[in-house]
């Protein structure tokens, strides 16, 4: 009996872990071979993750094609970006001359259009360029083409390559200052005078390119002058320390214009305080050339040395202890400068003048001459008395 019942227990067993074994929660889990239906399946199945742009996103990126119609530019998305439209219009030099492997910075301006590309800008790339190039024809001095906008106070604001520039009224050449509204949108040459990309700030000379041409040519003419020659030549511009003017020079069978400089002590053998007293814009005089230095440009022209030089003769117009007249053409520490003939002066030393009796600028006096020397062109004055002195029979 006990070995029946042990019998039947044991079948019971048998016939419960065959239903566990059978039981699908106990099976052992096994890979699934479902294929991905959507997007994200394939992304979460792959481990790949799609980078995404948006509007404004600055990204870095590699040209993959350019064309007349639009670049193509790999930022790391599902698709290509693309520059396209306006960009290339405005840009086309800067744009055409990349090329496939060109590394760039962009600006999304659309993060998805009709054809999932992004629409990118390459401004910053492109202006980042510009104004280091600028940077660089600043220090090397050398000229850039530049159009002309628009005239504003002071001056006018021209575009270098999409770059908005100025250039200061001081710095335009002569007939464009004067008429600047009739230049619109003409292209000149100008050279750099302040670049700040930070500020945004951009100045250019239209005057120092044209400068630096004409210097440039002067350079290669001046060889043909003779230091001594006499010239003719036309007033062109009348300054403070002197005059300017241009003449004409041939070499090589060539004829050239060429512009020189008389200096105020140039002009005449007297003192000279005001050059527009002696010359005016548009005389036409003759010089003579007594400096011209090809490694400068530098030309130095003299109007007083083709006039007779007064102290040649000074002896036989002023003896010693003879009494003189002349005009008093300027006081100093040490004494007064009087005037006895045209490029002739002489000097009362402070110690020969009666303190507060001194005389003043354009008093007539009279003068007795102690002593006169040619060589050092200096004659020694001292004032007439006025009276006899105590004592004198």
């Amino acid at each position: 009996m006990a070995k029946l019942a042990k019998r039947a227990k044991s079948k019971e067993k048998s016939k419960t872990e065959d239903i566990s074994v059978a039981s699908p929660a106990a099976k052992t889990p096994t890979k699934s071979t479902k294929q991905p239906q959507t997007m994200e399946e394939l992304l979460a199945l792959t481990g790949y993750s799609l980078k995404g742009v948006k509007k404004g996103d600055v990204v870095e990126g590699k040209i993959t094609r350019v064309s007349p119609k639009e670049i193509a530019v790999f930022i790391g998305g599902k698709t290509e970006g693309v520059v396209i439209d306006r960009e290339l219009e405005n840009y086309k030099d800067a744009l055409m001359a990349l090329k496939p492997g060109d590394r760039v910075v962009a600006q999304v301006i659309v993060a998805e259009n009709d054809r999932g590309q992004s629409v990118l800008s390459l401004r910053r790339s492109i202006f980042e360029k510009r104004w280091k190039e600028l940077a660089e024809k600043k220090e090397s001095g050398e000229v850039v083409n530049v159009v002309l906008k628009e005239p504003v106070r002071g001056g006018i604001l021209v575009d270098f390559g999409g770059l908005r520039g100025y250039i200061p009224q001081s710095q335009l050449d002569s007939g464009l200052a004067k008429q600047p509204d009739k230049a619109i949108n003409r292209k000149i040459q100008v050279k750099v005078v302040e670049v700040d990309a930070k500020t945004n700030r951009l100045v250019f000379s239209q005057r120092q390119a044209a400068e630096g041409e004409a210097l440039a040519k002067q350079k290669d003419v001046l060889s043909a002058l003779t230091i001594g020659e006499t010239v003719a030549s036309t007033i062109t511009g009348v300054v403070p320390f002197g005059a300017f003017a241009r003449l004409k020079v041939t070499k090589d069978g060539v004829e050239h214009e060429v512009e020189g400089l008389i200096h105020i002590s140039e002009i005449a053998w007297e003192k000279v305080d005001d050059p527009n007293k002696y010359l005016k814009a548009g005389d036409t005089i003759k010089v003579k050339v007594i400096g011209a230095d090809p490694a400068t440009g530098k030309l130095t022209l003299s109007l007083k040395q083709l006039l007779p030089d007064p102290w040649e003769h000074v002896l036989d117009m002023f003896e010693k202890d003879s009494t003189v007249k002349g005009t008093v053409a300027r006081v100093s520490p040490y004494g007064i400068f009087v005037t006895l003939s045209p490029g002739v002066e002489g000097l009362i030393h402070i110690s020969k003048l009666s303190p507060g009796e001194e005389p003043k600028v354009g008093d007539e006096i009279n003068c007795i001459v102690e002593d006169v020397k040619p060589d050092a062109r200096k004659i020694s004055l001292s004032m007439t008395l006025k009276e006899k002195p105590i004592g004198y029979r």
